[in-house]
């Protein structure tokens, strides 16, 4: 019995002896894989059927997840007929799940399903006759 008592001694001890500081192993991310610069290159779609390219730089925005916003420098000024979503300006950002999809809102604008890769993201609102739009780092 003596060396049962001990043996329960030992496991309660080891259990309570590692580094257990109340912080989750993996903690529960909010990040949207966005922070940092990214270049609108293309946006294709809408009625007219568009497919138009820019060049980076052109259009460029800079995401900051910890604030939600995103800084927008819209350089496209020579070609004021072309979609390029918002002129220079710093805009709120939120990612939501609606019917399983997630989608991109900026500045209280859906902008439709959202898609990202390391060094892509896509923006599709095709499936109501809209544009989608696709950035690279």
């Amino acid at each position: 019995m003596k060396h049962f008592i001990y043996v329960v001694f030992l496991f309660v001890i080891i259990g309570c002896s590692g580094d257990d500081d109340g912080n989750p192993v993996n903690p529960p991310s909010n990040s949207s894989g966005l922070t940092g610069i990214w270049h609108l290159v293309n946006v294709t779609g809408g009625f007219a059927g568009i497919n138009d390219n820019f060049e980076k730089g052109v259009i460029v925005w800079d995401f900051d997840d910890t604030k939600k916003r995103v800084e927008v420098t819209n350089n496209n000024a020579a070609n004021s007929s072309t979609e390029d979503l918002f002129p220079t300006g710093v805009y709120t950002f939120s990612i939501v799940t609606i019917n399983g999809n997630k989608e991109l809102i900026v500045n209280e604008r859906n902008l439709g399903n959202f898609e990202i890769t390391t060094n892509e993201f896509i923006v599709d609102e095709q499936f109501k006759d809209g544009f989608r739009y696709t950035f690279q780092r």
